[in-house]
């Protein structure tokens, strides 16, 4: 009598549900959290103006630091808004101090330009992101700032 053998790894086999999942697999609670709530259109625009007032030279500092002022006291803050405020500020003060550095030696000034140029492209790139409502971390300044939070 031949024995049965049953095909493991095809499609016969039944998806596997959210519960049966390993636990790694599970996002992690800050993206969860923003991915639960439900976000309003001001607090993407909010979001999106801290990243997007990078190409704007003059209120480079002073949008991000005046969203993020003024959203840490409302009473019914957005974490999404405030994370993305602080990330802004703190990417765009870094820039802006890079910026004025390598302008002030004759040799790296041309190099200030380029510089300055992807450091906007990548600011943009944020707020893009936000506009979306997702969540957009700097490189290293993302890990820093979730710290910071905390």
């Amino acid at each position: 009598m031949p024995e049965e053998t049953t095909q493991q790894g095809t499609a016969l086999e039944e998806p596997v549900t959210t519960e049966e999942r390993a636990p790694e697999a599970e996002a992690r609670p800050e993206e969860r959290l923003i991915a639960e709530e439900a976000l309003t259109s001001e607090e993407k625009f909010l979001a999106a103006l801290s990243h997007f007032c990078i190409v704007a030279i003059v209120p480079i500092v002073i949008a991000p630091l005046m969203l993020w002022l003024i959203e840490k006291d409302k009473p019914g803050k957005s974490e999404f808004v405030l994370h993305h405020a602080k990330q802004a500020l703190l990417y765009q003060v870094l820039l802006a101090g890079a910026v004025v550095a390598l302008s002030l030696t004759i040799i790296l000034s041309p190099l200030a330009y380029v510089f300055m140029l992807g450091g906007m492209a990548y600011g943009v790139v944020g707020g893009i992101m936000a506009c979306m409502g997702k969540k957009f971390n700097y490189l290293w300044i993302g890990d820093y700032v979730r710290r910071w939070s905390s």
